[in-house]
């Protein structure tokens, strides 16, 4: 649940996007989103190992509990696959590894699915800011800027219709 806090998939994108731009290794950068992923998912399996049934127990109503439940079911359909699956899914990302922890998967499957997901990961997501900046240097300033501005605003607009009507 660390991921909860700690926005990893915008940090990475931007280290790759830095990197084009020679602010660092993109080797670098892929070995440090790779130790944040594994180690971030393995502090929450033990977090769930250790606690998950008290959570259940406190936690009676609200975003968290509708996230960790997304997770339980995702968790039940998909067993040990759903840690690889669910660390390209958004909201549920952070709550799987700690389903698993408290539903006792055995260690070695987790540090296996965890592993090839991490690394993964920590590939792809600074790849996409790298390979995106590498896209756009070639167009001319305002062009480009134009193109930033208009994808943050459509994420603008989703943020807030999200925030506006939870239940979507």
């Amino acid at each position: 649940m660390v991921g909860l806090f700690v926005p990893g998939s915008v940090f990475c994108v931007s280290a790759g996007a830095l990197a084009f731009h020679g602010h660092g290794e993109m080797v670098y950068v892929c070995c440090a989103a790779a130790t944040g992923a594994i180690a971030g998912d393995y502090v929450s399996y033990v977090s769930g190992a250790r606690s998950a049934s008290w959570v259940m127990k406190r936690v009676q109503e609200g975003r968290f509990l509708r996230f960790l439940r997304r997770a339980q079911m995702f968790f039940a359909k998909h067993g040990g696959k759903s840690l690889l699956l669910a660390r390209f899914m958004g909201p549920i990302r952070g709550f799987v590894p700690f389903v698993a922890g408290g539903a006792r998967m055995r260690p070695r499957a987790f540090c296996l699915y965890t592993f090839s997901g991490g690394i993964l990961w920590s590939i792809i997501y600074p790849g996409v800011g790298y390979l995106g900046i590498k896209t756009l240097a070639p167009m001319n300033i305002s062009a480009s800027a134009f193109l930033i501005t208009g994808l943050c605003l459509v994420l603008v607009v989703l943020l807030y219709i999200k925030l506006k009507n939870p239940e979507s």
